[in-house]
Parts: structure tokens; C-alpha cells; sequence
């Protein structure tokens, strides 16, 4: 977890952006939107070249999802992508490429203190996802996260599936 954590950190200090869009495209993948059909969106590295590919009929929160986590498949998984990570499996919890991704994505998407600020707040897991806008796994890998760092977020069971 350390690793996933310290590597969306790093990311985001080097190529932060304005939006998960612009960070990805900061750090030298290329962002495209296409109509995929009922593939939510794949990661590709080809002759050097990085892709990550979205499904343009998601709705804005689903894209951002996507794209942060096909971002984890870049910096985590980039020698797994010869022909593409597809996204079939997206949120399964028996892979760990793609839950590592998962966390990636919670971790780049949500800051410690817009998680912090929320809780102290009042707001429980689900109040923490509706305002964020984020749906409630991302949060809960989220949380995760948080509470390998020393915090005690109740979590819960959240199932992982939910973009299959």
C-alpha cells in the first residue's frame, strides 16, 4: 500500500494539474475520449507512446474516475499494457492490478484534507461521497489509505464491482 500511496503522491507533486485530465496529460500520457461501446476505458503503451482511453458516453464523474485510474495502471502496471488493460475487470477485488489501480485513483482524486475537513465536519463515508461528487469505493480506498497512514476511518464493506 505504501508504494501505491508514495507513487500517487509523487505524481500528483510532479504533474499536478488543475484536474485529473491535465495531470495525465502533464505527465506525458495522451487522454482521448471515444465511444467504446460498454468498455468504460483502457490503458495502452505503445513504441513508447502512453493512451488512456475513455469511454465518451461516461457521465464527468465516471471519466474522472476512469482516467485516474487508468493513470495507476500507467505508473504502476505501464510493462502489464501490451495490448491494453481493459477495463472489464475495473473494481474487481481479486485483481490486484486492478485494486492497486483503485487506490491510485482514491488516492489522486481525494486529498487527505478534503477528507479531514469532511469527517471533522460530521460527515460519514456516504456524506463524504455525496459531497465530494466521488462514488462511495472511491472513497472507501480512500479512507483505506488514511488509515494505513495511523487514522481510524470505519470503512465498512463496500463492494469493489460496482463499474463491471
Amino acid at each position: 500500500m505504501r508504494r501505491i500511496i508514495e507513487a500517487a503522491e509523487a505524481l500528483l507533486e510532479k504533474y499536478g494539474g488543475s484536474d485529473v485530465f491535465e495531470t495525465a496529460e502533464n505527465s506525458g500520457a495522451k487522454v482521448w475520449q471515444r465511444n467504446l461501446g460498454g468498455l468504460k476505458g483502457f490503458y495502452i503503451c505503445e513504441n513508447g507512446s502512453r493512451y488512456i482511453v475513455i469511454n465518451e458516453e461516461l457521465d464527468d464523474t465516471l471519466k474522472k474516475v476512469v482516467c485516474a485510474h487508468e493513470l495507476g495502471h500507467d505508473t504502476l502496471h505501464r510493462e502489464l499494457s501490451a495490448g491494453g488493460i481493459r477495463e472489464n475487470t475495473m473494481f474487481l477485488d481479486n485483481n490486484k492490478t486492478e485494486r492497486e489501480a483503485n487506490l491510485f485513483a482514491a488516492c489522486v482524486l481525494i486529498s487527505d484534507g478534503d477528507i479531514l475537513e469532511l469527517a471533522n465536519g460530521g460527515a460519514d463515508i456516504s456524506g463524504i461521497s455525496a459531497q465530494l461528487r466521488l462514488p462511495l469505493e472511491i472513497v472507501s480506498y480512500k479512507l483505506s489509505a488514511m488509515n494505513y497512514k495511523g487514522y481510524n476511518f470505519n470503512v465498512g464493506e463496500v463492494k469493489s464491482d460496482f463499474l463491471k
